[in-house]
C-alpha cells in the first residue's frame, strides 16, 4: 500500500523542497550581496514598530506621572557642521569641493560614532541636518578649529593627500547651543 502512495508523494515533496531551496538560495544571495535596501527596510519597520510601542507606553506613563526634568534632545536636534575653504573653489571647482565636504563629514561620523550624540544623529537617517560654512582661507579655517578646541567640541580636520592641503573640517553632531558662539564674527558665512 505504501508503494502506491510513493509515486504521488515524491513529486509533491520534491516540489516543496525545491521551493524551500529557492527561498534559501535567494536569502543566502541577499546576505552575501549585502542587500542594503532589504536590511534598511527591515530596520525601519522594526524601528517604526518600536517607536509606536514606546510612544504608546510613554504616553500612558506620562499621564500617570509628571516630570519636571527637561526633555532629552531628539535626534533631529543635532546638526553636523562642515567648514570648507572658499578660496579653493576658484581653483578646484564646485564638484571636487562637494567631494571634500563628503570626506569631512564621513570621517567625522566614523571617528565619533561611539559618542551618544552621533548615535542619536544616525538614528534618523532621513532627518539628518548639516550646515555648511565657507571660511575665507586656511587661516580662517584654523581659527574655527581653535574655537572648536576651546569649546571642547570634537571635529575632524580633512587634509587632502598627497598635497597636504587643509581643505575643511566637520564636527561631530552637535546641538545648536553648543556651537552658537563659534560661528558668530568669525569671518565665515553659510555656504549658499
Amino acid at each position: 500500500r505504501h508503494m502506491e502512495i510513493l509515486p504521488i508523494l515524491v513529486p509533491v515533496l520534491l516540489a516543496r523542497f525545491s521551493m524551500l531551496l529557492v527561498r534559501w538560495c535567494s536569502f543566502a544571495a541577499a546576505l552575501t550581496c549585502n542587500d542594503v535596501r532589504l536590511a534598511t527596510r527591515r530596520r525601519h519597520r522594526i524601528h517604526a514598530m518600536t517607536v509606536k510601542m514606546s510612544s504608546s507606553a510613554s504616553s500612558s506613563s506620562a499621564d500617570q506621572q509628571q516630570s519636571s526634568s527637561s526633555p532629552s534632545p531628539s535626534p533631529t536636534s543635532y546638526a553636523q557642521h562642515i567648514v570648507l575653504r572658499g578660496d579653493l573653489v576658484e581653483t578646484w571647482g564646485a564638484g571636487p569641493m562637494m567631494t571634500q565636504a563628503a570626506h569631512c563629514s564621513v570621517a567625522a561620523i566614523e571617528i565619533y560614532r561611539h559618542l551618544p550624540q552621533t548615535q542619536a544623529y544616525l538614528e534618523e537617517l532621513d532627518s539628518m541636518r548639516k550646515v555648511t560654512w565657507k571660511a575665507k582661507n586656511e587661516g580662517w579655517l584654523e581659527k574655527i578649529a581653535a574655537r572648536l578646541d576651546d569649546a571642547d567640541i570634537e571635529y575632524k580636520m580633512w587634509i587632502e593627500q598627497p598635497e597636504n592641503i587643509k581643505v575643511g573640517l566637520a564636527t561631530r553632531p552637535v546641538l545648536r547651543e553648543e556651537t552658537e558662539t563659534i560661528w558668530k564674527g568669525n569671518g565665515i558665512k553659510m555656504w549658499r
